[in-house]
């Protein structure tokens, strides 16, 4: 399998698939696949939980898997609305705002995550979880900035900046409510952070941020 990552601001992912081999995406991220790549729907998580979460947070119930049914490399497309981010999965965690998800090179599991902190901290009640071992890769608004925090580093951040939360906690996370905040701009609260993980942060606000297939 070869994936490149093409363009500057706008981007879109270019995966050549060997014979039998996979690869994973987001309803309605297909650009255009060459004559022999197959899809057909999987469940992108599992139980009635996630059922009932992904109805309630307007994500999808399936993603694709597209795999080559030939004997020869073919190519599949697929596009984001903005820039891409990838980030590597070693049978972790990551917390995203809802709707980042475009793709993977291998199956993840993704399901919704019911956050008081992120409620509070404004990301919304309703978070994206994504698991497994795989690339994934996101949409973001920008080229994306990336933070390691260190064991007792905190950050406070504008939470319509935030992409993903990997290998953090809902403790890590906590709101800083403030009428000096809104009064400069920033909304009524920010949302404290602190390590160890890594915060992937968009430069643009995602704010009315919504799924690929919408």
């Amino acid at each position: 399998m070869n994936v490149k990552l093409v363009g500057q601001f706008i981007q879109h992912l270019e995966v050549t698939l060997m014979s039998g081999e996979n690869f994973f995406a987001e309803k309605g991220s297909i650009i255009y696949l060459e004559a022999g790549i197959e899809k057909d729907r999987s469940l992108s998580g599992s139980g009635l939980g996630r059922l009932i979460g992904a109805k309630l947070s307007g994500e999808n119930f399936f993603i694709l898997r597209l795999y080559n049914n030939t004997n020869i490399p073919r190519k599949v497309v697929l596009g984001s609305r903005y820039g891409l981010l990838p980030v590597k999965l070693n049978g972790e965690t990551m917390i995203c705002h809802r709707g980042v998800y475009v793709a993977s090179n291998n199956q993840v599991n993704i399901s919704t995550k019911l956050s008081i902190a992120g409620l509070t901290g404004g990301m919304g009640l309703l978070l994206q979880k994504i698991s497994g071992n795989s690339t994934v890769f996101l949409d973001t608004k920008g080229t994306p900035i990336t933070i390691n925090l260190q064991y007792g580093e905190t950050i406070e951040v504008d939470e319509d900046h935030i992409i993903a939360l990997h290998n953090i906690a809902d403790h890590q996370m906590q709101s800083n409510w403030s009428l000096g905040n809104l009064l400069g701009g920033e909304g009524f609260s920010m949302m404290r952070i602190t390590g160890p993980g890594t915060v992937y942060l968009s430069p643009s606000k995602f704010n009315e941020f919504s799924p690929v297939n919408s």
